[in-house]
């Protein structure tokens, strides 16, 4: 699958957000959030710019640290401080900050004061009245705590439709480039043009030696498989 810039900036955030719930310098948090911005600003992916030869440090907010870490990304679909980042705090903190009003200073916390870095560790300690008593809390945004975290819970594995559509294409043809297979077709909310959409379905018609003539096959692709 090709890396877009969405793709990219998702690490940026990710990168930034870690950092932030670390403590760490705000300059260069802001660097990497300013980098997200950019990219996703940017009216065509920034690895046609770098085909091109084009020097991406000319675009705003994205100096040679960042630079380098964009051509790292693109060439390798791995960013070396992400995975540092996240060897160094729990695998499950990052689901704490998909929770609608949970920015890294609350997940920070949560985390550095009641060793909160999972939704249900969350939801425990809310229910139980815990949530409530750590500075800019209360018992109003314990109560949202619990709203937000069953309503993520309804949520959480679907995907704006125009998200999904960067990987539709590629989807189809790499379907397509199986032997056997003739035409691809997406199917369910995809195709339907859902507001958002969990997976991508592809029904594939391939033509068999044997009894029948064409036979169909559904697939299913998602981020979580």
């Amino acid at each position: 699958m090709p890396v877009h810039n969405e793709d990219i900036a998702t690490v940026f955030d990710e990168v930034a957000d870690l950092l932030e719930i670390e403590g760490d310098n705000p300059f260069r948090i802001r660097a990497y959030r300013n980098g997200a911005r950019t990219l996703r600003g940017l009216g065509q992916d920034v690895h046609t710019l770098i085909e091109r030869g084009e020097d991406i440090t000319r675009l705003s907010g994205i100096g040679k640290n960042l630079a380098a870490k964009i051509h790292e990304i693109l060439d390798t679909k791995h960013c070396r401080t992400l995975d540092k980042l996240r060897k160094e705090l729990p695998a499950d903190l990052t689901e704490l900050l998909k929770l609608p009003g949970m920015g890294p200073k609350r997940v920070q916390a949560l985390y550095h004061e009641l060793d909160i870095h999972s939704p249900e560790q969350l939801e425990r300690a809310a229910r139980d009245g815990l949530v409530r008593h750590l500075p800019g809390f209360g018992a109003k945004t314990e109560a949202r705590i619990l709203d937000a975290i069953q309503a993520h819970a309804d949520t959480s594995r679907r995907f704006k439709l125009v998200v999904a559509g960067r990987y539709a294409g590629p989807l189809v043809e790499y379907l397509e480039a199986i032997e056997g297979v003739n035409q691809v077709e997406l199917a369910g909310s995809y195709r339907r043009a859902r507001e958002t959409v969990g997976d991508l379905d592809a029904v594939s018609y391939t033509h068999l030696t044997l009894p029948t003539n064409t036979n169909a096959c559904r697939s299913r692709w998602s981020p979580y498989h």
